[in-house]
Parts: structure tokens; C-alpha cells; sequence
């Protein structure tokens, strides 16, 4: 396993913790490496995670471990898009402003996260959690911006590097505060 892809993804997991964006057990992250994808366990604690919480999936073979319930979506984004990595939290400041906002779209007031992100869709899917639908939706969403909302759930981002997502995430709940 790559070493830096698991040191990254344990480093973001406490940062996503620190800034408020998931609770203990919420939250996953991966990185698409070549023909492997490196994503958190299921039910793996964010803030502490260690090396043996980061799961090496083969493309085409078996998957050793139990991946994220949402491995599913981050696949998917993975399928669909030339993304690198992927990272879902749930900012509560965000899926609460979704609930309040009538429109398809949370469009920034704030410059910075204009700037950064323009307008983030929100998506309203029957089965807003580990669904294929919920892949499919998100997928195609991420391969035209760089965040989605999903209605009463969270928000997944994807970028080149994990790092970089991340930083969407917390640009966009940022946002929501200013909001």
C-alpha cells in the first residue's frame, strides 16, 4: 500500500474532525491511485484513524476489508470523471441551509466561495445514502462542479488531490455560515 496515499488521507480525516464537517464515525475519503482505490473503512473514526483504516481495492479483484458504505458513490465518481480523489462529510451548516433553500442550486454569497466554487448543486434522491441512485446522481453532478449537496445528507467533493476537496468542503460550509 502507498504510503503517502494512507498519511494523506489519515492527516485529512483529523482535519475534516477539527473543522466541524463530520462527527466521530461520519465522513469517508479516498484516492484513485493507478488501477487501485484507497478509501476509508466502514465505520472507521475519522479523527484517529490509522493505517489499517485506509482499505486497498484492486480494480477487478476481490475486496479484502469492508469499504465505506458509499464506496459505491466514490466508484461511481471514479467512472465517470477524471477526478483523483473524493471526500464526503456531513457540515451541518450546509445540509441545514439545503433544507431551508427552494432552488436545485446553493449559489455563494461570499466571494471566496464564488470564486472557489460557483454554484453547488443540491440533489434530491429517493435513497440519499449507499445507493446506486445516489452514485449515479453524484457522478454526474462532479463532472461539471466541483461539490454536490445531497438534500438531508451531506456533501461530496472531488478534485485532483484529496487535499484539495477537502478544502471545497470547508470553503462550503464556510459559505453556509456566512450565508
Amino acid at each position: 500500500m502507498k504510503r503517502w496515499i494512507v498519511r494523506e488521507i489519515i492527516e485529512v480525516g483529523r482535519y475534516l474532525f477539527e473543522a466541524g464537517v463530520v462527527e466521530y464515525y461520519s465522513g469517508n475519503l479516498s484516492i484513485r491511485y493507478k488501477e487501485r482505490i484507497y478509501i476509508t473503512r466502514s465505520g472507521s473514526p475519522l479523527p484517529f484513524l490509522k493505517p489499517q483504516d485506509v482499505i486497498e481495492i484492486k480494480e477487478g479483484k476481490p475486496i479484502f476489508g469492508k469499504p465505506s458504505s458509499e464506496f459505491v458513490v466514490h466508484k461511481r465518481v471514479y467512472e465517470k470523471t477524471n477526478h483523483k480523489a473524493v471526500a464526503h462529510a456531513h457540515p451541518p451548516t450546509i445540509v441545514k441551509l439545503a433544507f431551508a433553500l427552494k432552488e436545485s442550486f446553493y449559489i455563494p454569497r461570499d466571494n471566496e466561495a464564488k470564486l472557489l466554487l460557483g454554484k453547488v448543486p443540491i440533489l434530491k434522491v429517493e435513497k440519499p445514502s449507499a445507493s446506486l441512485e445516489l452514485a449515479e446522481a453524484v457522478a454526474n453532478a462532479l463532472k461539471e462542479f466541483p461539490c454536490a449537496i445531497v438534500y438531508s445528507h451531506g456533501v461530496f467533493c472531488a478534485a485532483q488531490r484529496l487535499k484539495l476537496a477537502v478544502g471545497l468542503i470547508t470553503a462550503l460550509e464556510f459559505s453556509a455560515k456566512v450565508f
